[in-house]
């Protein structure tokens, strides 16, 4: 009687751990959206940004392309003051200098519609550092009308969901923008490629948990374990190219999970079909034997006179 009124007690107690379990885990998982969230839509302000009469720069991170080690930057010059016309346009022409791969310097003409121009800039980094790799950049931006060096302030941001990237002014020179930009792994990103990496090492585990428990009980062949072992050992490689990035291989998460899996999963599905083949044929062997001489055996559990 007892004993039936414990187990009431601890079923409310268990569904209550659960629930509790499972709000903290939405909550930290939405905190971490608002994190990353937060970080992304984030605009920092550089530059001459107390004289009237300048030029604001729109930077906007597209898209960091670790495999071309270049990123995709878009520009968007915007005349204040006595630079613009009553139209807010350009009140006379003028040279975007940029730090792009292409050294030609972006034209604006006089009382034109502003449009943004696209350039790409050089990111170094090492990607087969993957999930833990970091690029920079350089981000410099001058403007010229004729010889004069117009003052300049610039307002960054990104939109590459995949990187969390920062600025840091490298001059303070007000005339002109020159940025030292690092992008590393953002949160979701990294959160999603360790996962990844302590899973892959978990079905490790497992295979290596099964293989255990056929070997020592000597259970000879078991299909079921068998074919677990040979779904984990090719279900690996679509996992691990899952991770977002595109990571060549050779990457850190190779080498501190994915080929460490692989091996394991790999040397307990050929440990389990070798041994347990053995163990069978040594059990088939002794079947063989004792219907091959019955009467040996019935002369040894027969009474003796």
């Amino acid at each position: 009687m007892q004993h039936g009124i414990k187990q009431k007690r601890r079923g409310p107690l268990w569904v209550v751990a659960i629930a509790a379990a499972l709000i903290v885990g939405l909550v930290l998982a939405l905190s971490t959206y608002e994190v990353g969230r937060t970080r992304s839509e984030a605009s920092h302000a550089f530059g001459n940004t107390e004289v009237k009469d300048r030029v604001d720069l729109g930077i906007w991170v597209g898209k960091i392309d670790p495999v071309t080690q270049t990123a995709t930057v878009e520009v968007l010059a915007t005349p204040r003051g006595a630079l613009a016309d009553k139209n807010g346009r350009f009140a006379s022409d003028a040279l975007l200098y940029t730090s792009a791969l292409k050294a030609d310097p972006i034209k604006i003409k006089a009382g034109e519609p502003i449009s943004a121009s696209e350039v790409k800039v050089v990111v170094e980094g090492t990607l087969t550092d993957y999930p833990f790799d970091s690029y920079d950049a350089v981000l410099a931006f001058d403007i010229y009308n004729g010889d004069k060096r117009l003052p300049t302030a610039a307002t960054v941001a990104s939109g590459d969901t995949l990187f969390s990237v920062s600025e840091q002014p490298e001059t303070s020179d007000d005339n002109g923008i020159d940025l030292t930009l690092h992008a590393g792994r953002s949160v979701p990103s990294l959160v999603f490629a360790v996962f990844v990496m302590v899973l892959m090492l978990g079905l490790a585990l497992a295979a290596a948990i099964a293989c255990y428990y056929v070997l020592s009980g000597r259970r000879g062949l078991m299909f079921p374990a068998v074919s677990m072992m040979g779904a984990l050992l090719f279900a690996l490689v679509p996992l691990r190219n899952a991770v977002p990035g595109g990571a060549p291989i050779g990457s850190i998460i190779d080498f501190t999970s994915f080929f460490i899996a692989e091996g394991i999963i790999s040397a307990a599905l050929v440990g389990t079909v070798v041994v347990g083949y053995r163990v069978e044929m040594a059990k088939e062997r002794a079947e063989k034997a004792a219907t091959q001489h019955p009467t040996d055996q019935f002369r040894m559990l027969a009474p003796q006179r």
